[in-house]
C-alpha cells in the first residue's frame, strides 16, 4: 500500500496535463510510459490527467482533423492510465472527435468500464457537462472540463455526441498607423457558453468541498504568451466558485496566476505525450495547417520519438492540499520528459529542478505571483 503522509482530514489531489498513451501501439509494456512516476502520483487520494485523443478502432477520420494519425490510439492503451493510478480524466480537447461519434463513445465506455471517471465529453450536451463527484475521507471534491479550441462540430448538442466546448471568436486590431506592423490580437469567449459553464460550476459548487475546473485552450508551442479569453474565462470560472483551474493544450508550460487567493494553471504542459512521428497521416487528413508555424520546428539528435524545443521537455503535476474547509495548499512538483515521452518527477538536487522552476517562475511573476521552493515542491498559494 502506498504511504500516505497526510492526516486523515487531509485530502490531497494531483492533477497533470495531456497524455497520449501509444505503448501498446509500438509493441511496448503499457506500464513502462509511467514507470517514473506511478508511485508518486498514487500517493494522492484522487489523480486527473488530460486524455488528449481517443482510445478506440471505430469511427472514420472527420474532414476538420489536421494530420491526425495521432487522432486515436488502440484501446487497450487504457492500461498505461490504469497503472499510473488515474481516477478522473478530461477527455475534453481538439482531437475527442477526430474520428467521429463511434470513436468517443468507445473511449468513454474503455474509460468507465476502467473505472474512471469522465468529464467534459458525453453521447449529448448533457452527460457532457455532467460533473464527476469523488469523495475520499468524507471530503467531496467535484471536476468539471471544458474546451476552447475544438474545430467546428466537436461541440456536444442536443442527441449529439461531443466535448463541452466554449467558443471563441478572434479578431485584430491595428496597433498603429504604420502599414505592416503587427496588430493586437482579441480573443472573446462566446458569452452564451461561458454562462453556461458558471451556471455549471454554481449548480455544483453547493454539492461538493473541493471544486476543480479542467480547460484545454490556449495557444500552441508558443512561450509565456495567453490569448486574451483565458484570464478572462479563468476568472469567471473561479468567481462563480471554482477553487482551482488547471489547464493545458499548449504543449509546453506556461505561467500560473493567483486570483483572490486560487491558482490558475494556463498550462501544465505534456505529461505523457506519444505522438507517432514515424507513421504517416491517414487518407484524407490536412498534412499542414493553414497558418505558419508558430515556431521554427526544431529536432535534437536522439529526440526523434519526442520531438521539439527544450522547453517541450518540461512539464509538472499540480499538487492540491484539501479540507473539508476548502483548499489549504497549492504546490506543483517540477518534471521533465525523456526522449521517450516518459515522464519523471524531478528532486531538488537534480539540476532540471531548478531550470524547470525557473522557467515556470519567470512567467508567473508576469502574472504577479511568486512561487516559493518549499523540499520537492514549488509553492504557488
Amino acid at each position: 500500500m502506498t504511504n500516505r503522509p497526510h492526516s486523515n482530514s487531509t485530502l490531497v489531489i494531483h492533477a497533470v496535463g495531456d497524455c497520449c498513451p501509444r505503448r501498446i501501439d509500438y509493441g511496448e509494456s503499457p506500464e513502462s510510459l509511467f514507470a517514473m512516476v506511478h508511485e508518486k502520483i498514487k500517493e494522492a487520494d484522487i489523480s486527473v490527467c488530460q486524455l488528449e485523443a481517443d482510445l478506440s478502432t471505430k469511427g472514420h477520420l472527420q474532414y476538420r482533423a489536421h494530420s491526425t494519425v495521432y487522432g486515436r490510439m488502440h484501446p487497450d492503451n487504457v492500461k498505461s492510465l490504469v497503472h499510473a493510478g488515474f481516477n478522473v480524466v478530461s477527455h475534453a480537447s481538439n482531437h475527442c472527435f477526430d474520428y467521429g461519434p463511434e470513436s468517443l463513445l468507445q473511449t468513454i465506455e474503455v474509460l468507465k468500464r476502467n473505472n474512471m471517471e469522465v468529464i467534459g465529453v458525453g453521447k449529448d450536451l448533457t452527460e457532457a457537462r455532467r460533473p464527476a463527484i469523488v469523495e475520499r475521507k468524507g471530503i467531496k471534491v467535484g471536476f468539471l472540463a471544458y474546451c476552447s479550441v475544438a474545430p467546428e462540430g466537436y461541440e456536444a448538442g442536443e442527441g449529439k455526441p461531443g466535448c463541452t466546448a466554449i467558443h471563441v471568436s478572434t479578431y485584430y486590431q491595428a496597433q498603429e498607423y504604420q502599414a505592416g506592423t503587427p496588430p493586437k490580437i482579441i480573443t472573446v469567449a462566446r458569452e452564451a457558453d461561458v454562462r453556461a459553464m458558471e451556471e455549471d460550476i454554481r449548480k455544483l459548487h453547493g454539492q461538493v468541498d473541493i471544486l476543480v475546473v479542467v480547460m484545454h485552450w490556449g495557444i500552441h508551442a508558443i512561450p509565456g504568451v495567453l490569448a486574451m479569453y483565458q484570464p478572462a474565462v479563468g476568472r469567471r470560472a473561479i468567481d462563480a466558485g471554482a477553487d482551482i483551474i488547471v489547464g493545458h493544450h499548449a504543449h509546453i508550460v506556461k505561467g500560473i496566476e493567483v486570483y483572490k487567493g486560487k491558482a490558475i494553471f494556463y498550462s501544465l504542459g505534456n505529461f505523457a505525450e506519444e505522438w507517432p512521428w514515424h507513421q504517416k497521416a491517414p487518407e484524407g487528413a490536412h498534412t499542414e495547417r493553414a497558418s505558419n508555424t508558430y515556431r521554427e520546428k526544431y529536432q535534437e539528435a536522439g529526440w526523434e520519438r519526442y520531438q521539439g524545443h527544450r522547453d517541450k521537455r518540461y512539464s509538472m503535476m499540480v499538487k492540491c492540499l484539501a479540507s473539508k474547509q476548502g483548499v489549504r495548499k497549492v504546490s506543483f512538483l517540477p518534471a521533465f520528459v525523456n526522449q521517450r515521452a516518459e515522464p519523471e518527477i524531478l528532486s531538488p538536487d537534480d539540476p532540471r529542478f531548478e531550470e524547470v522552476t525557473r522557467y515556470i517562475a519567470g512567467w508567473s511573476e508576469e502574472l504577479g505571483a511568486t512561487l516559493t521552493v518549499e523540499g520537492s515542491e514549488v509553492v504557488v498559494c
